[in-house]
């Protein structure tokens, strides 16, 4: 999808990459093809970020036309970013993550992006048969999964929990399951991926709301290219009232996103 272009060539670009002719009645907006529950050009449902930036295009009077880009292995959302609004491509990237209220791919080119409009992070699971109920719990309990070299994983290490690290969330769900594990710190969009899968958690299986360390949340914004026909401000501006009136709950909700 994307062409290799030189370094002096994307600086040009983005410093004055044009719009196509149009493009005020709609949304060029590029979003991961392969993130769910994020963004996915597969299926019929194309992910949060997705449903979120079509109600965005439509408080807008736009339409969204979406583009689906791959993240490249070398590079990252950094090239990603660079490509995309270096081409002229999209005039908003969805879903550029921030990690404690930052992103160096975002500062490093300059780009300007909305306040975060989608939160998410680690919950705390308690396994089917354990009495775990909170972090407190845990920390005497004889087993805390996370998956390896995670966020959550450094943190049971440095907070001295008995951590027992997985390959995978799949590996780490289907070990609270079985009661190998007697909790686990999930990173909270794989439990609506269990969703999607037509599999659901025990009751009381989740205690969000338990782990609350800043290194365990994750925030999303929107970037603009610079030549974006949108202004940060208007994006807050129309963003604010999504959340305000629950718009982008319900969309979240609907993909079985838990609330962090």
């Amino acid at each position: 999808m994307w062409k290799e272009a030189s370094p002096f060539a994307l600086a040009v670009a983005l410093a004055a990459a044009p719009l196509p002719a149009g493009s005020a009645n709609v949304l060029r907006t590029c979003l991961v093809a392969d993130n769910p529950p994020f963004s996915s050009m597969a299926g019929e449902r194309h992910g949060i970020d997705h449903d979120v930036m079509v109600e965005l295009a439509a408080r807008l009077h736009r339409t969204l036309e979406a583009h689906w880009v791959t993240i490249p292995n070398r590079g990252g959302m950094g090239k990603a970013l660079r490509q995309a609004f270096g081409s002229g491509e999209c005039e908003i990237f969805a879903g550029v993550p921030l990690a404690e209220g930052r992103n160096e791919d975002l500062q490093e080119q300059g780009l300007a992006s909305s306040q975060p409009y989608l939160s998410t992070g680690y919950g705390l699971v308690a396994a089917r048969g354990s009495a775990v109920r909170t972090l407190a719990d845990a920390r005497v309990a004889k087993r805390v999964g996370a998956v390896s070299a995670t966020p959550a994983d450094v943190y049971l290490f440095e907070q001295r929990m008995p951590r027992r690290p997985y390959g995978s969330n799949e590996a780490l769900l289907a070990a609270l399951a079985a009661d190998e594990v007697d909790a686990a710190l999930v990173w909270l969009p794989a439990l609506a991926r269990v969703r999607d899968g037509g599999r659901a958690l025990w009751p009381g299986a989740l205690r969000p709301s338990e782990v609350k360390d800043a290194r365990l949340r994750a925030d999303f914004v929107a970037a603009l290219a610079p030549a974006s026909t949108l202004t940060s401000a208007t994006l807050d501006q129309v963003l604010e009232a999504m959340r305000r009136d629950g718009a982008i709950a319900a969309i979240a909700a609907g993909y079985g996103l838990p609330t962090p």
